[in-house]
Order: structure tokens, then sequence, then C-alpha cells
């Protein structure tokens, strides 16, 4: 266990960050936590980085500025500089809660923890923010369960099991996490938020590279896992979901083709069932197809009477007055909402879960 005073190393990579590297920075020298030694390592940034970087370089423990290998080299090569006995990795489109490091030590300090990890709130690119809870530690063998900013490493951890993968583009990280879980290092949690994760990143630009690093990353270690033949369907159908999800993000229309394909014929009028984050996804995907979403329905009361890009969100007893083709877009709940559907006693409409249609997608992951 660490005492309530020990150095923690933060780190932070930039490359043409000058829009959002102060807000990184001041996160760092505003903590309630003060034993810091920051580090920061550019890559020769040429948009004015530097100079801002320059503007506290007084308070800074190390920095330069200088070509480097990519991302995951420079996080190396701040690990390699880091003299703190617990070290924090913040890059710079993301800032820390300002008792993040205080938050992190005191478990650290009550727990024979080797990696610490919490909570993060996702910006999107409009600014609004949504808190991302971190998931279950068990899914790491086929996904990262929480966001790579709210996590802290032992220096000793690093020494002992290696440091990042300059193989992988996007998903080091998660190859670092799950290297980590299959030999054993202790995780502990702490139900606070730790840091802002704004996306538009590196990670999230880089969907379908990640999607393909993830899937390569969670076989190889695969072997390790206890449970390994329940694990490898699993790990499959989470790159198939992200493969389904990525080609909803870059191909337009795809959905409609899919959907017209099921029912055998040509889509004129949908009612998206799910106001969620695959109801958004299927939504996107539509627009400007040939399909007029009519309406929007789920089965959270508080959701009712509201609107989505402008469409009313409808209780599903309305259905009855509708005459409509129904997408089921709540993901895992495909066959409770069809047998609610089934028990309606209204036949105008057809319907189909995106499970159903996910499956039209054809995907060879060999």
């Amino acid at each position: 266990m660490c005492s309530l005073s020990c150095k923690v190393s933060i780190i932070t990579v930039v490359y043409n960050g000058a829009g959002t590297i102060e807000q990184t920075i001041k996160s760092v020298l505003g903590q309630t936590y003060k034993n810091i030694e920051y580090i920061i390592i550019d890559g020769a940034s040429t948009d004015g980085t530097q100079q801002i970087v320059e503007k506290y370089v007084d308070k800074i423990a190390y920095y330069v500025s200088e070509k480097d290998e990519g991302l995951y080299y420079a996080m190396n090569k701040g690990i390699g500089k880091a003299t703190g006995e617990i070290i924090g990795i913040i890059n710079s489109d993301d800032w820390y809660d300002i008792n993040a490091v205080k938050n992190i030590v005191g478990l650290f300090s009550k727990k024979d923890a080797e990696v610490v990890y919490g909570n993060t709130i996702v910006v999107a690119e409009d600014g609004t923010e949504k808190k991302n809870k971190a998931g279950v530690l068990q899914t790491l063998w086929y996904a990262a369960p929480f966001r790579h900013p709210s996590v802290f490493v032992k220096k000793s951890t690093y020494e002992q099991f290696g440091v990042f993968d300059i193989n992988y583009l996007v998903a080091s990280d998660y190859d670092l996490l799950l290297r980590f879980y299959s030999e054993n290092v202790r995780f502990e949690y702490i139900d606070e938020v730790i840091a802002y994760f704004r996306m538009g990143g590196l990670s999230t630009v880089g969907r379908k590279t990640g999607s393909e690093e993830n899937y390569k990353i969670s076989m190889s270690y695969v072997s390790k896992c206890p449970y390994e033949d329940k694990m490898i369907p699993k790990i499959k159908e989470t790159y198939s979901w992200a493969c389904f999800g990525e080609a909803l993000s870059k191909n337009k229309g795809f959905l409609y083709e899919l959907l017209c394909k099921h029912f055998k014929t040509a889509i004129d009028k949908l009612i998206i069932f799910g106001t969620g984050v695959w109801g958004e996804k299927c939504y996107e995907n539509l627009i400007g197809s040939k399909a007029d979403i009519l309406y929007f329905t789920d089965n959270n009361a508080l959701k009712w009477n509201t609107e989505i890009y402008g469409i009313k969100v409808i209780p599903p007893d309305k259905l009855f007055d509708v005459g409509a083709y129904i997408l089921i877009a709540v993901k895992g709940k495909g066959a409770e909402i069809r047998a609610q559907l089934i028990d309606m006693t209204s036949r105008k409409f057809k319907f189909v879960s995106i499970e159903e249609i996910e499956r039209c997608f054809e995907l060879d992951l060999n």
C-alpha cells in the first residue's frame, strides 16, 4: 500500500493540441493533492502547443518537444522518466476532476492495489456531458469496461509486466490492461469521477482500426482465461457488434438496405423502438433514406411526449393507432420487446429487432 503523501507522476502526451492542452495542464496543476510530478511529452507540435506549455514550464518536472514514433512510444517515454510511486496518464484532449489524484491516492493507501480505476465523464463534440460508470472488471476479456484516463498504475507494475506495445495504433491501452489482468495484477475500483474524456480523439476517430485491434488483443490473451470456451464466442460477438456499429456510422442508408432485405419489400414508414445509443445510431443512419421515421417509442415513461431529433416519442400503447414497420433498437432486449409487441392486439405493423438485423450483417472474423 502507498502512503497518503506518496509521489504521483502524471504524464500528458500531446501533438498539435493547442486547442485543448491548457485545460489539461490546469486540471493537473489545480489538483487538491499536491505531491505531483508532472511530465509532458510533445511530439514536436507545430500549432502553438509549445508556447502554451512553456507558460507553465516552471511547474512541470519534465518537458520535451521532439519528434517521436507515435502516441504509445511517447507514453512509454513518459513512464521511463517518471519517478513517482503511482503513474497516471491524461492526454491533451482530456482533463482531471479536481479531486482525482487525492481520491486515487486515498484508495491506494487503503488497498493493496496495483491498478486503480474509476468513472469518467464523456464530453460530446457539442459539449454535452454523460457519466460513464466503469463496468464489470471481468469484461476486460473482450472489451475495456472503463476509459484509460481514469486509470492509475503503480510504477512497479509497469516494471514487472511491461509498458505499451507500440505495434498497436489505437488499442495499446486495452492490450496493457488485459495483459495486467491476465497476469492477475490486483485491480481496485473507486466510485468517483476521475477524468473528463473528450470524444473525437484518436480512440474514437480510429474506431474500425480499434475494433480490429481489440479483437486481435482479446484473442491473444483468451487462452489465459479460466473459462476460455465460453469467452471466445463473446469476443467474436463483441467484435461483430463493433463492426456493425462502425458500418452504421460510416455507410449512410446501410440500415435501410438491411431492413428492406429482411422484410422483402421497400420500407416506407418506420417507428424506432428505443431511444438509447442504438436507437440514435439507427436514426442517424436512416437520415436521407426512403424510410419516413414517424415516431420513436420507448418503455421508459420519462421519455414519452419528448422529442429526439425533432421526432416525438410516443408510449408503446399508442402503436395501436399507427400503421408502420417497427425497428426494435434496444440491444439485448429484442426478445422481450418482441413478446410485448406480439401481446398487443394490433396487427397493423411488422417488427424486427436490431439483433436480427445485426445477424444479417455478414462478418468474416478470420
